[in-house]
Parts: C-alpha cells; sequence; structure tokens
C-alpha cells in the first residue's frame, strides 16, 4: 500500500472540512516546583466547524521513551507533581547515558558476551530524549502496576508448564504476534514510546475519529456519541485483538471506551476494559492517557498518562511488516539449526549453549 493512498484515505476521512489554523492561546509555564509538562492554567483549544475541540494532527512520543513506566525508587514516597525540573533534568541525563549503554542490545543480545542483536543505529527514533515527566502511572497513588490476581497468576504459570519442554523457535506459534507480524499491542499500549515508530495521527470528522499508529496494522475508526454513528459497543461475541471502540466528548476530553477483547495482546485477559483520553493542554500538546481494568488480571484498575507531541515531520510512514522482512524465516531456521545440534532453542543469548565457548 502506497504513502500516497494513505494520504488520499486520511484525507477523504477528515472530511477536507478540518482546516488546521493557528492557535492563539499559549499554555501557561510550569512554576520551578512544579514537574516539565505539568501544566497550571487550562488551555483552551481551537474549535473545529462543528463546535468540538480540534485534537487532530501528526503526533510523536519519541521523546518520552526513556521514561520509566512506574515510579522509580529514587522518588519513592513522592508525587509527580512534586519533581522539581532540576531533579527531572538530572534523572534525564542518567536515563541518556543508560539507553545509550543499552543500545547495541534491544534485540536480546548479551552485554557479558559483547554480542549485539540489535536494529540499525538510523532506526532510532531519539536516543538523546528529553523527558517530560519522572514517570507515566498516575494511579494508583505508588505510582506501582497493581499485583496480577491469582487467576493471572495461575493462567501465567500453565502457559509456561505447556511451553516448559518447547523451544522458542519450535514452531512460528511459539513467536510473538510482533515477530509474526499480526499485531505489536493494543492501541491504548501501542502509545507508549519504543526505539521507532513512536508516531501516531489523530484524525476527526463531526461523527467518527480514526486514530493511526505507525505499528499498529489497523486504523481504528471510532463513532462518536450523539452522532448520526453513534451506536452500542457490539456482542461480547465479536472479539478482536484491538476489541471494540465508541468515543464520547466529556467537555474538551475526548474518551474513548473499548471492550470485546480478545485477550491476546496487552497481557489481559478477554475481560480487559480500557478507558483513553485526549485532551489538548497546548498549541502543540495533546496529553492522553489510558485507564486499564481486568479483573481477571489485577488486583485494581490503573491508569497511565503522557504527552503527545504534534510534529508534522513525525507523520506516519507505512509499516510494511511482511514484505522483505526475513526475521520470522531465519528465527525458524536458527531454531533448526539448534535442533541438529541438539539444543533447545532460547531467546537468551547467554543461555545458548552453542556460544558457551565465547564465554569461556
Amino acid at each position: 500500500m502506497s504513502k500516497q493512498f494513505l494520504r488520499s484515505f486520511v484525507v477523504s476521512l477528515a472530511l477536507a472540512a478540518v482546516v488546521p489554523a493557528s492557535l492563539a492561546a499559549q499554555a501557561a509555564k510550569a512554576p520551578e516546583k512544579k514537574a516539565a509538562g505539568v501544566a497550571t492554567k487550562q488551555f483552551v483549544p481551537k474549535r473545529l466547524p462543528w463546535g468540538d475541540p480540534d485534537i487532530s494532527g501528526n503526533f510523536t512520543a519519541k521523546d518520552e521513551l526513556n521514561t520509566p513506566m512506574e515510579r522509580p525508587d529514587e522518588f519513592a514516597g513522592r508525587r509527580i507533581e512534586d519533581i522539581t525540573p532540576a531533579e527531572l533534568e538530572k534523572a534525564n541525563e542518567a536515563r541518556r547515558r543508560r539507553a545509550l549503554a543499552a543500545a547495541p542490545y534491544p534485540g536480546g543480545g548479551s552485554r557479558n558476551l559483547g554480542v549485539a542483536i540489535a536494529v540499525p543505529i538510523h532506526w532510532f527514533d531519539s536516543l538523546d530524549t528529553e523527558n517530560a515527566r519522572p514517570w507515566f502511572i498516575v494511579d494508583p497513588p505508588d505510582g506501582r502496576i497493581p499485583p496480577q490476581t491469582q487467576e493471572a497468576r495461575q493462567r501465567n504459570a500453565e502457559r509456561a508448564a505447556a511451553r516448559a519442554d518447547r523451544g522458542t523457535a519450535d514452531s512460528y506459534i511459539d513467536r510473538s504476534a510482533g515477530d509474526r507480524c499480526i499485531a505489536w499491542s493494543i492501541g491504548a499500549n501501542r502509545v507508549l514510546p519504543t526505539l521507532y515508530g513512536n508516531s501516531v495521527q489523530i484524525i476527526q470528522s463531526k461523527d467518527y475519529v480514526a486514530i493511526r499508529y505507525e505499528m499498529v496494522h489497523e486504523s481504528r475508526l471510532i463513532p462518536i456519541a450523539g452522532r448520526a454513528a453513534a451506536r452500542p459497543h457490539v456482542s461480547p461475541a465479536l472479539r478482536s485483538y484491538y476489541g471494540d471502540a465508541t468515543a464520547r466528548w466529556e467537555g474538551d476530553t475526548l474518551v474513548v471506551d473499548t471492550v470485546n477483547y480478545n485477550g491476546k495482546l496487552g497481557g489481559g485477559s478477554d475481560s480487559l476494559h480500557t478507558i483513553e483520553k485526549f485532551t489538548r493542554t497546548a498549541p502543540n500538546k495533546v496529553e492522553f492517557s489510558a485507564t486499564f481494568e481486568d479483573p481477571k488480571t489485577w488486583a485494581r484498575p490503573y491508569t497511565f498518562s503522557l504527552p503527545f507531541t504534534e510534529d508534522d515531520t513525525q507523520a506516519i510512514f507505512e509499516y510494511a511488516c511482511h514484505e522483505g522482512n526475513y526475521g520470522l524465516r531465519n528465527i525458524l531456521s536458527a531454531g533448526r539449526s539448534d535442533d541438529r545440534k541438539g539444543i533447545k532453542s532460547s531467546n537468551s543469548v547467554d543461555q545458548q549453549v552453542d556460544l558457551r565457548d565465547v564465554q569461556e
């Protein structure tokens, strides 16, 4: 599929009525006692012709790449808003050093053996990031993902037991949905920054909002409550990787409600329910948050939040996962090589028996 086709699709979806215009208001500067990016005054967004706030545009989360999901131990007992800009900058410097040191090993590799399994360095969206906040989890207050339920622990144990006698590349079904070019994660998780592919595009019409992610193979076309396309959620009998989403406006915030996940992505079960919120907070910023609720997986719901930065230089490129991609074939052929050597294939280089000579 060509970029020209994608462009024509998204332009038609936007109904050509959405014409970007300059925004007059500016976000208030954060005071010294606030972490960078924490707003102190409500921003008034531009309105679209039919009255909705304009949250559309090309966005990226690449500059949030090194931000930890959970509150680091160094900030134990403190809230995000308690972290000063000076403390955040010190944390950013340390994160950049760690990211650069880890850059050769994102594909697995081994620092112990000096074996790098990595994407080319020019694939990285950014190593020199300037994170806007100290961590992502905003609820629970301790900044931690809640513990898993007994049901989830049992589920994970059964999966591990079923694979105990298998290598990691005995079959294509042993590989992840990402390896198989099916999907990387559900939309609510896909916004979390990673090595590359951090672009998100939001397109609005009166009846729908469309959300596109560079490394999600489907565009989410979501009907808005109270409009001509409005509908209830489809039957729970119809489940999918990305679930069934509907949207509504709550003031200036777009709320996307998604159910009917099939439980094969994102770590949750088929009971997962997500609530995503999108709020324009500055001329070039949209604040995103996602709440995960799954009584089969976590003891309580949790919420993370991060800013999207509007940047037309970070427009989405086609993610042609299958075309010219020999990754899965090579993973399986390496697995057959391990079979001939009597080795159970492993994703850990340190555990590969045929590399012990390198260690010695």
